[in-house]
């Protein structure tokens, strides 16, 4: 092998070894690509999310006490009512039959009264001859306890008489209120929501789901809210005044403010688990229109939010100690390398955990990826990637606001 045959193999030896190494000294030099955040103060509002229904504040289900034909409608579904307005009627007649056989029986008990006062009054007087016949021992005892027998039979006859007066007074009361009853009346001022009954049908007196035993629904539109299912592990941390957004399902994108009114002290049962029923006032704008009914979900917010330093949540490395206790620490960005900072969080949201001890503003920290988060470890080179999500942008937006104010 001549001499320049040598050389160019040597050449191809030295290359062969030399490639490798330099282009991982390269990539060594360039080190694991990653998402920077800074950290800074963020509102952080932990919430609980539940969902449940609309309805209006005031809702009334009209039924009937009695069983009759429908006979008119005053109303149709929509029509605002007030209180005391007749709305809809029961065909009367069997009641007004009811009402004239029981003032019959009454008249019946006037005339036995007045009878028995006759009769009391004729036994009063034969009595009073009995007495004066005695004394004079013109009859006999047995006479005379016969006359005053039958006094205190007329007495007790007439006492009789004037009990069915008042027992005919009061089944003839009893006929007129539900005589009064075929006329349904409104129960409070609103609108009509519901009227499931036509004219002809039968009104039941049913609060079961049976064709007649509902007539209508009114209720006072001007105020709505949610009433939500929470389930039996959140309850503990909802306090009656706290805020929360709900979301209509006709309004999916839209915010609607309320404010937790009324929270259940008995859950309800379904299948295998429990849920309290929390009710939430709605400030719902003018221009949207919620209907009861309307499924809703709802964010219940746990405190007031505050501006607290505050990491993003995927930043935030969970492991087991030695000891068997949960330990935290996120990966800081220092002179291109990485630096493990333990850290001890606070309160947090779907997006922010707040950091009470390890950390301090200002402070550059790794949020992704999340492979790189799992295999980086401390003094490896680091290189900045330059996409940044949206909590990397709000993370550097809060960090500016901060330097501002100060």
């Amino acid at each position: 092998m001549n001499s320049k045959k040598k050389w160019l193999v040597l050449i191809i030896i030295v290359l062969v070894i030399a490639l490798p190494i330099g282009i991982k000294k390269m990539r060594g030099e360039k080190g694991t690509e990653v998402k920077l955040a800074t950290v800074a103060e963020q509102d952080i509002r932990p919430t609980i999310l539940a969902s449940g229904t609309l309805a209006y504040r005031t809702e009334v289900n009209l039924t009937s006490e009695l069983i009759a034909k429908v006979k008119s409608i005053a109303v149709k579904e929509g029509d605002a009512v007030v209180a005391g307005q007749v709305l809809l009627s029961l065909d009367p007649e069997t009641y007004r039959n009811a009402i004239e056989r029981e003032e019959a029986s009454r008249r019946q008990s006037v005339i036995s009264i007045e009878r028995q006062r006759v009769a009391l009054s004729l036994r009063q007087k034969q009595f009073e001859r009995s007495s004066k016949l005695i004394e004079a021992r013109m009859i006999d005892q047995s006479r005379f306890d016969e006359d005053r027998n039958q006094l205190e039979l007329a007495k007790v006859e007439l006492k009789s008489s004037e009990e069915a007066l008042r027992r005919a007074d009061a089944v003839l009361k009893e006929a007129r209120e539900q005589m009064a009853k075929t006329d349904i009346l409104a129960p409070i001022s609103g609108t009509v929501v519901a009227l499931p009954i036509k004219v002809g049908e039968t009104a039941i007196p049913s609060t079961m789901a049976l064709a007649g035993a509902q007539l209508m629904k009114i209720a006072d539109t001007s105020a709505i809210q949610a009433e939500l299912k929470v389930d039996e592990a959140d309850i503990a941390n909802i306090a009656v005044g706290q805020k929360a957004d709900v979301y209509a399902a006709a309004y999916p994108d839209r915010a609607i403010p309320g404010v937790v009114e009324q929270i259940a002290l008995a859950p309800t049962v379904e299948l295998q688990g429990r849920a309290y029923k929390v009710t939430v006032l709605l400030q719902a704008p003018a221009d949207m229109q919620l209907r009861s009914g309307m499924s809703a979900r709802t964010d219940i917010f746990l405190n007031d939010g505050g501006k607290r330093v505050a990491v993003p949540v995927e930043a935030v490395v969970s492991e087991t100690g030695e000891s068997g206790k949960l330990e935290r620490h996120v990966w800081i960005w220092r002179d291109a390398r990485a630096h493990k900072a333990s850290i001890e969080t606070g309160i947090s949201d779907d997006s922010w955990d707040e950091v009470t001890r390890g950390l301090k503003a200002g402070d550059r920290i790794i949020t992704g990826p999340a492979k790189a988060l799992r295999q980086i470890k401390e003094g490896d080179r680091l290189s900045e990637s330059k996409e940044k999500d949206d909590k990397s942008k709000a993370a550097d937006k809060a960090k500016a606001e901060q330097e501002d104010e100060e």
